[in-house]
């Protein structure tokens, strides 16, 4: 799926699976990854204050965590959960048609689309 740490592929090698859907396809993701890296940062943080460590040195690595280290970590694991999710029909956009559903589950992998009957 990723190519190196911070690039992914355009395409699954194996299985051809289209992973980016266009503009803010992964902004779900990046909320996951907020999520994450604030776990982490918490961890740290009690770890921290627990081992007995300064309030200035758990302050600085709390800034750290949060800003630089938390990212980087969780970014693959949040896309990989948000390509899962929509890939399994995890994710509702709130239609509640069947036949649209239907049309943007085929739209969304890539198939081709018959236009409703009913537009001019």
């Amino acid at each position: 799926m990723f190519r190196s740490p911070v690039h992914m592929h355009a395409r699954c090698p194996r299985c051809d699976y289209q992973f980016d859907k266009g503009n803010g396809y992964f902004l779900g993701a990046m909320y996951a990854s907020y999520g994450i890296s604030l776990a982490v940062c918490g961890a740290q943080t009690i770890a921290l204050l627990l081992a007995g460590a300064s309030t200035a040195v758990t302050i600085v690595a709390a800034i750290a965590t949060a800003c630089v280290v938390g990212p980087c970590l969780a970014f693959p694991y949040s896309r990989c959960a948000w390509i899962w999710a929509e890939r399994d029909g995890h994710l509702h956009d709130g239609e509640e048609d069947a036949l649209a559903l239907k049309r943007a589950y085929l739209q969304a992998r890539g198939m081709p689309v018959k236009p409703p009957e009913n537009l001019p």
